[in-house]
């Protein structure tokens, strides 16, 4: 009878629960904040990052893979499996009075620590939240039993302070690293945890790579002179790595470069250097990452929780085009040299080009270097070696967490009605032998006026304030250097017609009625960036 049921329940590609029944997996889910599509080694970078790339090696890396294309929304979807507007979240940590777009995640979507704590979990953070604005659904109100820092201020701040002790020089120490303070609080829960005949869900979200850069001098002191060819050489190493990695396919072109991307060969020596240091701290604060990466798994096995431990790894977005001294009108924000803890610098547009390659545009924007980043999942002994299409979003995680888990997903929850769950679990993908996951409905994005549609291989984008849409095919375009709208009018009446239904029934409104209320910061920031786009002349 055993074996019949087996039978049966892989015919229908229940492969997962049939697992969850015999012991729960354990459940790791790191979020990288900030981390372009091409900064870890597996997914072609220079940058050292062996913990990782061996998760990648061992596991499954799948070349698309999608967020929200900024970290607010993100994280709210991330956690509750919801697009980020029926979560409530559907502009940042603002309210921007409507229900979704109030800045923190509402009752009715119910958080993966919920449901997995209903199912027999305990649910542990470290990290960064940011989905409790106005102080409302902070991390030990929505299910979990430990968290770091456990703090209102630092629950609602995109990144949570710590007093930072430095050397003589500014430098922060090791003792006082964000990074590793929030893997060593993890850690810490690892221990706690440990002997108890429970399975447990951990959510890890870093802070890093996202600025002000600050790292490690013993870290830095590793990638000295590494990035002194400058991102355009950078760029294409990478783009060479992922074609022998098979990340990217042999025949895909990359895409085209901004107007305004600075020319590396017409900068001063002294510009070059300072660009080549902001570029170094950069990398040692991902080198960093990876090396708490690989703490973690080393507590792990220590404590014996590894072998049957999945990990999954991802970024929140796409690298940034932020440029904080544009953003702040000039002024000098910096009190020391960059990678110092006085110092307020950022990767900036130039670098981030090079970070997110081979794709078009940056964290914010609905293109594919915008919301397409690294995801690795692992689980020894359970998930095949390999490279998959994949094409998931961050709606699929809970899903896929709740049919390894055998867990129930509620109907009402503390007196609410529970959304329902819009993703697709990623268990055929990650335990079988499907490339992609099949979704006839697609998937959608709106982010600030910003907004895509996808259905099969065709993508819709228009870029806030335009309402144009631009039209791709990703299986020939992956780069989307060639809009095709002109020439498939049905096609995009199709997908527009899909994605204002996807909007209307998860109350996704206009930009131009939300702009006036956008937070005064964030309205100046956009203007930088328009200014950026529509003029060139800043270019060296």
């Amino acid at each position: 009878m055993k074996k019949i049921t087996l039978y049966i329940a892989l015919i229908f590609g229940w492969a997962g629960t049939v697992l969850a029944q015999s012991k729960k997996p354990n459940i790791i889910l790191i979020l990288a904040d900030d981390l372009g599509y091409s900064d870890l080694g597996a997914y072609g970078s220079e940058i050292e990052t062996p913990n990782l790339d061996r998760l990648a090696n061992e596991g499954i890396r799948l070349k698309q893979f999608y967020n929200n294309s900024i970290c607010a929304p993100t994280r709210a979807s991330l956690i509750t499996g919801q697009y980020q507007h029926k979560a409530g979240v559907g502009y940042f940590s603002n309210d921007l009075g409507l229900p979704a777009y109030q800045g923190y995640i509402n009752a009715e979507s119910l958080t993966i620590a919920e449901v997995l704590r209903s199912n027999g979990y305990i649910t542990a953070t470290s990290g960064k939240w940011h989905v409790s604005g106005k102080g409302k659904s902070l991390p030990w109100d929505r299910g979990f039993d430990l968290v770091f820092p456990r703090e209102e201020k630092n629950a609602d701040s995109g990144a949570p302070t710590f007093n930072k002790t430095t050397d003589s020089a500014g430098y922060p120490l090791e003792s006082s690293f964000s990074t590793e303070l929030i893997n060593r609080a993890a850690e810490g829960f690892l221990d706690q945890i440990k002997g108890q005949d429970k399975p447990f869900f951990l959510y890890l979200a870093h802070t890093a790579p996202h600025w002000p850069l600050v790292a490690l001098p013993q870290d830095i002191a590793k990638y000295k002179g590494r990035y002194d060819k400058g991102w355009e050489s950078i760029r294409r190493e990478r783009f060479e790595r992922q074609k022998q990695l098979g990340i990217v396919e042999n025949g895909t072109a990359l895409s085209v470069a901004d107007e305004d991307i600075y020319d590396w060969e017409r900068l001063s020596f002294d510009q070059r250097q300072l660009w080549a240091q902001k570029m170094e701290v950069f990398a040692a604060m991902v080198d960093r990452l990876d090396q708490t990466v690989g703490k973690l798994l080393q507590k792990l096995k220590d404590n014996g929780q590894l072998d049957n431990t999945l990990i999954v790894f991802l970024s929140d977005n796409g690298a940034p085009a932020e440029d904080l001294v544009r953003w702040f009108h000039g002024a000098r924000l910096n009190n020391g040299p960059v990678g110092t803890v006085g110092s307020f610098e950022s990767q900036s547009k130039n670098w981030s080009y090079a970070s997110n390659t081979p794709f078009k545009a940056f964290k914010d924007y609905t293109y594919e270097g915008g919301i397409n980043a690294p995801f690795i999942a692992w689980f020894p002994g359970k998930i095949a070696q390999g490279i998959k299409k994949g094409t998931g979003h961050i709606i699929d995680l809970a899903p896929t967490f709740y049919e390894l888990a055998g867990a129930v997903y509620p109907k009402e929850y503390q007196g609410h009605q529970a959304n329902k769950l819009p993703g697709k679990s990623l268990v055929p993908v990650l335990l079988q032998q499907q490339d992609t996951v099949k979704r006839e409905e697609g998937l959608f994005w709106e982010r600030a006026g910003n907004r895509a549609a996808r259905i099969g291989k065709w993508k819709l984008v228009s870029t806030w304030p335009s309402y144009k849409w631009e039209l791709y095919d990703l299986d020939q375009d992956p780069t989307e250097r060639k809009d095709i709208a002109s020439q498939h009018h049905g096609v995009v009446s199709r997908l527009s017609t899909a994605y204002f239904r996807w909007a209307r029934d998860n109350g996704v409104v206009d930009f131009a009625e939300l702009e006036r209320k956008e937070p005064v910061s964030m309205k100046e920031f956009r203007a930088s960036k328009t200014q950026e786009i529509a003029a060139p002349a800043f270019r060296f």
